[in-house]
């Protein structure tokens, strides 16, 4: 039998940003070869434009795309991949959270880092990756784009300011600084703990596979709804494995422990980066694959997630009390709010997806603010980002000190922020479909949160500066700070508008 490719369903417009995208990394490269253009300053430029124009064209084609219910197919590349509203509104998120580590170019790569170009490369084949698996409509296509970002961000995780000039000898290895062993050790730990949950995820893939014949996600839950020989065991070991590998990627308890050692390892432009980019990756995976491919045997999964998510929401709240280094106690925030990002799916509802997508937008603007502040307060050492470095910090640069009060407060879920909001669709979804003991647990869990969020804007307006460091903030970082500090408010305000547009771009 010839194997016959359909041109029809080849949809290049749909794919156009992800294009753009490629088509910079790889520009990138060759602009990296010319001493003059292998620079922050153009290649930084050069990123921006690429991103910027990726960003309106996605604008555009959410407007564009098929919607539920709808004569056009959403399905493309003999459907490998899914063009709907809902990959669109991933796409946005995706190239928003580029922002971050772009402009971070101030400082990383350092100016005697002569792999300039190969770090906004890296950036961007990261986010190219993410693209492509929130469009993936097969497993397969899902486990390749997975390992595009993931290996991207293997290498940036080890990408220290202050290496890498290309002229070290052997003899230079005692010599590194904290930063420089610190960032490889965070690199090593991703890339092994990152492997392992790799090889479950695609040994769960192929346990689907034979237990269904099928490897395409909406073909997967309709072997699921009318042929009872697909409720077998594979099937049901193959779910846990695959959940197992994606839980990894969003933090969840218990495959969170390499967090807070790759997050503070990592340089902060990364870390930020990684925060919300690879939790939304994740999860726009795992809403489709639980509410396409496996809504006909929640029963068996529902009570596994609602086990983790609870784990994960008090674990992560409960270890960031200890934390003195604010990207560690970042880290296991951000292992928390995958605990309530998980009722989404728990809810299992086009409410509940709608309220992750609405959940990670507002996420994406208070961790961007939390950890660009976190960059210009950066020091250098063991203690570069100790939370005592923010003793102060309302006398010495107040509209700095009150935009991190801001997001502090939004991450802890105190209205009329969008933080609160994000928590109170997630809870909402859950008690209409009957969830009513983990609303109650996670509001438990939010209000242990707030001790250490608290901590933070204690130390800011209830202690005396140590140090009378000069804080630098350069132009990018500020407007970083200015617009997430508008959006969280903003959203705070009139949540309604954005949580309609996240329900408009559910297309199941």
């Amino acid at each position: 039998m010839d194997f016959l490719i359909d041109t029809k369903d080849m949809n290049w417009m749909a794919l156009s940003p992800e294009m753009i995208v490629l088509f910079t990394a790889f520009s990138i490269l060759l602009l990296g070869l010319s001493k003059t253009f292998n620079t922050n300053e153009y290649l930084s430029k050069a990123s921006l434009i690429g991103v910027v124009a990726a960003l309106a064209l996605s604008f555009y084609l959410w407007g564009k795309a098929p919607v539920a219910g709808g004569s056009v197919s959403p399905e493309m590349f003999s459907k490998s991949l899914v063009n709907d509203r809902f990959s669109q509104s991933f796409n946005i998120l995706f190239l928003a959270m580029s922002f971050f580590a772009i402009f971070a170019s101030v400082r990383y790569p350092g100016p005697d880092n002569q792999n300039k170009a190969e770090y906004f490369t890296l950036v961007l084949m990261a986010v190219v990756g993410m693209m492509f698996l929130a469009k993936s409509a097969n497993l397969i296509t899902a486990f390749v784009s997975l390992e595009i970002f993931s290996i991207s961000l293997y290498i940036l995780c080890g990408f220290s300011a202050k290496h890498g000039a290309g002229t070290e000898t052997p003899s230079d290895s005692l010599e590194l600084t904290w930063e420089c062993q610190v960032s490889q050790e965070s690199a090593v730990k991703y890339l092994l703990t990152g492997a392992f949950a790799s090889a479950i995820l695609v040994y769960g893939m192929a346990l689907i596979y034979a237990g269904t014949g099928t490897t395409e996600i909406r073909l997967i839950g309709h072997q699921l709804r009318v042929n009872p020989y697909s409720h077998n065991t594979l099937v049901y070991i193959g779910m846990g494995l695959l959940f197992a590998g994606l839980a990894f990627k969003i933090s969840a308890v218990p495959f969170h422990s390499w967090t807070p050692d790759v997050y503070q390892g990592a340089p902060t432009p990364i870390t930020g980066f990684m925060s919300v980019a690879t939790k939304a990756a994740a999860f726009a995976l795992i809403a489709r694959i639980f509410y396409v491919s496996f809504s006909e045997i929640r029963d068996i999964w529902l009570p596994i997630l609602f086990g983790v998510s609870v784990l994960t929401m008090l674990a992560g709240n409960i270890a960031a009390i200890f934390q003195d280094d604010v990207k560690r106690m970042l880290a296991y925030s951000g292992v928390a709010h995958a605990g309530y990002l998980l009722i989404g799916i728990v809810a299992n509802s086009q409410q509940g997806v709608a309220s992750i997508l609405f959940y990670l937008a507002v996420y994406l603007f208070m961790n961007v603010g939390a950890f660009a502040v976190v960059f210009i307060m950066e020091g250098s050492g063991r203690e570069g980002n100790s939370i005592y470095r923010f003793k102060g910090l309302s006398r010495r640069k107040p509209l700095l000190a009150a935009a991190m009060a801001l997001f502090m407060v939004s991450l802890a879920g105190f209205p009329p922020t969008a933080g609160f909001f994000g928590k109170l669709y997630v809870f909402v979804a859950a008690i209409q479909q009957g969830y009513v003991l983990i609303t109650i647990l996670a509001v438990v869990a939010s209000m242990i949160s707030v001790y250490f969020y608290l901590r933070v804007i204690v130390m800011m307006y209830f202690h005396d500066g140590e140090t009378r460091e000069t804080i630098a903030v350069n132009p990018g970082m500020g407007a970083l700070v200015a617009v997430s500090s508008f959006f969280v408010l903003a959203i705070g305000i009139s949540p309604s508008a954005l949580m309609q547009l996240a329900l408009d771009s559910i297309p199941f």
